[in-house]
């Protein structure tokens, strides 16, 4: 029997884990009591067009997402603005309303960009407790000033996942105050912020000590970003979903 290929994981109000399953695009509700257990090599996803998602014609092994299906996937119009096959979108992108937002971990700031009605669900998908909105532009202004606030003023253009699950329970507003406080001084950037942004909070309702596990074996207590808890009769669990994607699983009863 193939064994289920993982796409991707998603955590806003339900986690939500994505996989191939004999061909097919599949998901899977993480709740309840579940047993799973992830096995390697990590192997090419495929890649995602407007409307369908599609296996990797090579089966490449080795990592997530092998060169082809990269050049492929819609992502690159957002991460590259590269709108080869995709130049039907390129004036709907242009006309369309962006947000630049920041998020810390720790003593770490990043800035991002998302649709401007995807704030507060795309900072809940990358796991941050504090953000604050503090630009909107259309298109790809959105985007250049993205790079111009990482280059300025040092902010990350991401974190990693293991960043994160060592950076849990060190959550402070504090790395965000200072920089929204440096991007009000400084010309001419903060004439382009919005009006009065500050930091706000999100709250995951998590177990407050956990220790880390390779596999899935308990109960679905919920997640914080890439990270998903679960406890079992030895305590509470966290695991890095991230770092399964391109994993195989199994689903024990």
């Amino acid at each position: 029997m193939a064994l289920n290929h993982v796409i991707s994981f998603f955590s806003t109000s339900n986690p939500v884990l994505h996989y191939w399953e004999e061909g097919e695009e599949a998901t899977l509700g993480l709740k309840g009591e579940l047993k799973l257990e992830f096995s390697g090599p990590k192997s090419c996803i495929g890649f995602k067009s407007r409307n369908n998602r599609y296996k990797c014609p090579y089966k490449y092994e080795g990592r997530i997402q092998c060169p082809f299906c990269n050049s492929k996937d819609i992502s690159r119009i957002y991460t590259r603005h590269d709108f080869a096959g995709y130049e039907d979108l390129q004036e709907e992108f242009a006309e369309h309303q962006f947000s630049v937002y920041l998020v810390s971990f720790g003593e770490r700031v990043k800035c991002g960009v998302t649709h401007a009605e995807r704030v507060k669900d795309r900072v809940k998908e990358q796991g941050a407790d504090f953000y604050a909105e503090i630009m909107r532009f259309k298109g790809q202004e959105a985007y250049e000033m993205e790079r111009l606030l990482q280059s300025h003023f040092g902010f990350a253009n991401a974190v990693q996942s293991r960043t994160k699950l060592k950076l849990l329970g060190k959550e402070t507003p504090q790395a965000l105050e200072d920089a929204i406080v440096k991007l009000e001084s400084a010309a001419p950037f903060n004439e382009y912020l919005l009006d009065t942004p500050f930091p706000q909070k999100i709250d995951y309702n998590l177990p407050k000590k956990w220790e880390t596990a390779e596999h899935i074996d308990g109960k679905i207590l919920g997640a914080k970003g890439p990270l998903l808890f679960f406890e079992n009769s030895s305590g509470a669990k966290v695991i890095n979903m991230k770092g399964n994607h391109g994993m195989f699983f199994t689903q024990k009863e």
